[in-house]
């Protein structure tokens, strides 16, 4: 075997690791990309979780949302707040599940569950009315377009149909 021969067999070689190593490479990416999705689903079940826990441990405040979302004005200055501050998290939770789906992390139908939610929440009479008017610029300029592209969920019962009385 000559000099030009071992040449050749050793690029041959190498060209063979350099598209193993890229298999390799884009495999990995693969498997990253998939353990990122579902690193992002689970934070937002989790945010979520973490949201509703004090309406299980307190109803009163659930009562307090259904009600400033049914009639901001009517409302308590108490419910008010308690509306206030968890219709603040809600939407900032919705906002980053916005940009996770255009980004392709959460699927369609993932998405599909939270769009739904969203839209209830956002054309209810007391957010639509008087707190997202005073609290939209919290939000990004996009996730306000999006939402003021978007019609009411009416397959989706009000708060107050849940929890029995008058409500969004």
């Amino acid at each position: 075997m000559s000099l030009s021969d071992l040449v050749a067999v050793s690029e041959i070689i190498n060209a063979v690791a350099v598209v193993v190593t890229l298999v390799v490479v884009i495999v990995s990416i693969r498997q990253n990309t998939k353990a990122q999705r579902a690193v992002a689903v689970d934070s937002l079940a989790a945010a979520i979780a973490a949201i509703n826990v004090p309406l299980i441990e307190a109803p009163a405040v659930g009562l307090a949302i259904s009600r400033a979302m049914a009639d901001w004005q009517s409302a308590s200055p108490s419910d008010r707040v308690t509306a206030h501050y968890f219709l603040f998290s809600l939407f900032k939770l919705h906002e980053n599940a916005w940009y996770q789906q255009k980004e392709g992390t959460l699927d369609e139908e993932q998405w599909r569950g939270w769009q739904m939610l969203l839209r209830k929440y956002y054309h209810s009479k007391g957010v639509r009315e008087v707190w997202w008017p005073a609290r939209r610029h919290g939000y990004s300029r996009a996730f306000q377009e999006f939402l003021a592209a978007t019609s009411d969920a009416p397959e989706i019962g009000s708060l107050g149909d849940l929890f029995g009385g008058k409500g969004s």
